[in-house]
């Protein structure tokens, strides 16, 4: 096990959760706590292979992973928005049929259960950044990974940007805080929350498809609780595009560690819950840190508050 190696396989790992964690973000932007991440995900893989299969094609099976993302992620904020129906349990029932959906489709398709795998002549190619990746330790996140990853790493820059420096970001946060407020200032609460959807789904698919498309085959349930991972780096970053990118790689680092660990005699029981126990820590942790301080503080004002009292009693003993 090796620094270079977990840095090297961090970002690949983290990538696919990444892209699903930011499109959850546009979600929490427009108030919908969607729980189904892990569903838009795994029909994100499915559609990328799918495609890929069907036509040969790497690009004809990212844009199948980015369609169905996108159409499954409207059919939700349409059930979610327009028909009342909670998004919890919207997102919950997503999960549900995504699982559903592959596990019917892939025998029926391809005639395979459990796993299609593509041709080794269609792989995702891979690219090394000249310059970055000779960095000592870190250069192994800019070496052999797909166009996809190297978006990812950009995704939380440019969607600061688009949050933050954009009139779009702008009515979207605005709708987020507060509906008849971002329609009395003339925004189309309508028109900002399909777009938010929209982005939300093409970014979920396009994580799905990584996942699927850098392994060269899908597997039944292969998202694996990414999903969960996604929202567990939301809800630490609170819902912000920088902490989520530094918390995603927290968990791809933990990816990297066990899957170095596994080949050492580590029990494979504690390598599956490693990862688990990293983001209980990573919760804990702030809430750990402020109780300390707090304490430390009234330490110190009890100690100062016991010897002002002392003082004064003797100042009065003297009079």
């Amino acid at each position: 096990m090796s620094l270079v190696s977990i840095f090297g396989a961090m970002m690949r790992l983290a990538a696919p959760t990444l892209l699903v964690a930011l499109g959850g973000m546009f979600c929490l932007k427009i108030e919908l706590f969607n729980l189904g991440l892990e569903g838009f995900m795994l029909l994100g893989s499915f559609s990328a292979i799918a495609g890929t299969y069907l036509s040969g094609s790497i690009l004809v099976g990212l844009l199948a992973a980015l369609a169905t993302g996108a159409l499954f992620m409207l059919i939700y904020g349409f059930f979610s928005l327009e028909l009342g129906v909670d998004p919890v349990v919207g997102g919950i029932a997503v999960v549900s049929i995504a699982a559903g959906f592959t596990r019917f489709l892939l025998p029926a398709m391809f005639g395979h259960t459990g796993r299609l795998e593509l041709f080794s002549s269609v792989v995702l190619k891979t690219y090394s950044v000249p310059l970055l990746k000779d960095i000592p330790i870190f250069g192994g996140m800019f070496t052999n990974n797909s166009l996809i990853v190297y978006f990812a790493m950009l995704c939380p820059f440019l969607l600061r940007y688009l949050f933050y420096r954009t009139p779009y970001g702008l009515a979207l946060r605005a709708t987020g805080a507060s509906d008849e407020v971002a329609a009395a200032s003339g925004v189309n609460i309508r028109h900002v929350k399909y777009i938010a959807l929209l982005l939300a789904g093409l970014l979920c698919g396009l994580g799905g498809a990584q996942l699927s498309l850098a392994a060269n085959m899908f597997n039944v349930g292969m998202s694996n609780g990414r999903g969960y991972t996604a929202i567990a780096a939301l809800i630490l970053s609170k819902s912000r595009p920088i902490p989520t990118f530094f918390a995603c790689l927290l968990f791809g680092a933990a990816e990297a560690l066990v899957i170095n660990l596994s080949g050492e005699g580590t029990p494979a029981q504690f390598l599956s819950m490693l990862p688990y126990v990293l983001a209980i820590a990573v919760a804990v942790q702030p809430k750990v840190f402020i109780a300390a301080r707090h304490r430390v503080r009234l330490h110190h004002f009890n100690q100062s508050h016991n010897f002002t009292g002392s003082s004064d009693i003797n100042t009065a003993n003297d009079g």
